[in-house]
């Protein structure tokens, strides 16, 4: 196959979400000279997480299995073979290696971000034991899990703010108090609340104050939390809530200096311990800001929105020009192994709600995810096209299983919350047995993504297109290379003409088609390394990706 030079049309050395690339070694125009290109990284240099296909479930609306309603832990685990059954020679599994839990932690709320005990499990979830066994049987088919910790802020109703409401107390200072209300945040929202002659600082609402994070005895005790569901209870590591929220400096809430020096010190004193433990973030800002995180060593993965904003502003206006953007800044703005890729989350209107239930838009999201850069997560019921707008628990409802009413195989009884209103035929056991669903493009993605190292932990190289409704970019990894076009538009694109300007791709390749129509005509490499004028194929269809592989 072919490999990848080590430059790039964007920057002088490509920014990469896979490994780094190694030491190229010189172009050749001698077309029988053996493949060059760079050496990969060996994977023992390269954390666990590099080439994870993960996965966002909302225990309480994936699987209840006692039937009160309510998701649980027992229901998880007898959902895993959804997910990945272990077997990687069988496809009627998603093909997801990872897992990321939404709170599940004791907490008054529906959402559990709000905790009341750290060390316990959400009562309507189950049991120490239950997380236990979920654990063991996710290990045991290969699956990775990391679970929600929130550390900005605690419930009201936990034990140390209501020690806290008494001044003086042991728990006085952690937590933030004020003896009059501050300010106002910048949309006018109450950030600090009254509590006897005292007002306390509540970022998000009143239910939820924040800790003191910097206090020494509370990062001691939240050191201590990780640690626990680290080593007592096997977590492979943690999402943080609120990351850019963590301590304030005057009326400076968010990315202060303060915030990002906690969390280096978080991360080096957890990692001390558990060097493989992954600290991934939620930096819900731009990608300069949000890139900043992983670059000072504060945390290892953060998500990464306007990425994720940008291919939907491109599907829905038809325009590539959002998604190509986003897609130059993010080569240029992460080092290797530290950029999470998301359609939408917990927090968002569904995908499929954002782009109007159209099933080839919402492939053509999935395809550009799992062939994209970083790592990607996928949001429960997104691989069966489950719509959701807010109020939050609309985007947060039960998943789809099968046809059978009421519950549609999540529940025997009635559903915590009213199921979403999707199209007949949106559950799981339809879709799988329909080779064009969207479910069974998931499960194909998945698989490719597993079986070429340039798509699971490659770099990236923007492609230009000439024409504005069509998307290309290159991911290479040492010898391998995989080229993907893709047309945002309704209209067919005729003769997608593509262009690299340099650096790329040495010797002479022939194409294959990974996805798309058999004929692919390969392309005419150039003395620097790109081509020009570069046309796979006659015609690209309407919401259409091709995915194309080079080899020597």
């Amino acid at each position: 196959m072919l490999g990848a030079c080590q430059q790039s049309a964007v920057s002088p050395t490509p920014v990469q979400s896979g490994p780094v690339a190694g030491t190229a070694t010189p172009l050749s125009a001698d077309p029988t000279a053996q493949p060059c290109g760079p050496t990969a990284t060996p994977e023992s240099a390269r954390p666990w997480w590099s080439d994870q296909i993960f996965y966002e479930v909302f225990v309480r609306s994936f699987q209840d299995s006692d039937g009160d309603g309510i998701g649980d832990l027992p229901g998880l685990t007898s959902r895993l073979d959804h997910l990945n059954d272990g077997d990687p020679a069988t496809t009627d599994d998603l093909g997801v290696t990872a897992l990321w839990l939404m709170p599940i932690a004791e907490s008054p709320s529906y959402h559990g971000y709000d905790v009341v005990d750290y060390r316990a499990i959400e009562s309507d979830y189950g049991t120490a034991d239950d997380f236990r066994a979920f654990m063991a049987a996710a290990h045991e088919r290969g699956i990775s899990v990391i679970v929600d910790l929130v550390m900005n802020h605690t419930s009201r109703d936990h034990p140390w703010f209501q020690d806290a409401l008494t001044p003086g107390s042991e728990h006085d200072d952690w937590y933030v108090w004020a003896p009059d209300r501050p300010f106002a945040r910048s949309d006018g929202s109450r950030v600090w609340h009254a509590a006897g002659d005292r007002f306390y600082y509540g970022y998000f609402w009143e239910g939820m104050p924040d800790l003191n994070l910097e206090s020494p005895e509370v990062t001691a005790a939240l050191d201590e939390v990780a640690r626990f569901w680290l080593d007592e209870m096997g977590v492979d590591g943690f999402r943080l809530d609120a990351a850019r929220h963590f301590i304030e400096d005057g009326d400076e809430v968010e990315n202060t200096p303060a915030t990002f020096a906690w969390l280096q010190g978080f991360r080096e004193r957890l990692q001390a311990d558990h060097p493989d433990a992954l600290i991934l973030g939620e930096v819900w800002d731009a990608t300069t800001m949000t890139s900043r995180y992983v670059r000072d060593g504060s945390l290892d993965l953060t998500f990464e929105f306007s990425l994720a904003s940008a291919t939907i502003t491109s599907l829905n206006s038809r325009d590539a020009g959002s998604i190509v953007a986003g897609l130059i800044e993010v080569a240029e703005a992460y080092p290797p192994d530290t950029l999470a890729t998301f359609l939408t989350n917990h927090d968002q209107n569904r995908v499929a709600s954002q782009l109007g239930g159209d099933v080839d838009a919402l492939r053509l999201a999935a395809t550009l995810l799992l062939t994209g850069p970083g790592v990607p997560f996928v949001y429960y019921g997104e691989e069966i096209g489950m719509t959701g707008a807010k109020p939050d628990e609309r985007i947060r409802t039960p998943m789809r299983w099968d046809a059978t009413a009421p519950g549609a195989g999540f529940t025997s009884g009635v559903p915590w919350e009213t199921l979403s209103a999707d199209p007949t035929g949106t559950d799981v056991a339809s879709e799988s047995a329909d080779s064009d669903s969207l479910l069974s493009t998931y499960r194909s993605l998945t698989r490719l993504r597993a079986e070429h190292p340039s798509l699971s932990r490659g770099a990236l190289l923007p492609v230009t297109a000439a024409d504005r409704h069509t998307v290309a970019f290159l991911r290479t990894h040492g010898d391998d290379a995989v080229l993907v076009v893709a047309n945002v538009g309704l209209e067919p694109v005729a003769a997608p003409s593509l262009a690299l300007a340099a650096g790329s791709l040495c010797g002479t390749p022939s194409a294959r088609a990974l996805v798309g129509p058999e004929a692919i005509a390969p392309p005419q490499v150039t003395p620097s390394g790109g081509f020009e004028g570069y046309v796979p194929i006659p015609e690209l269809d309407p919401r259409e990706a091709i995915v194309i592989e080079l080899r020597r």
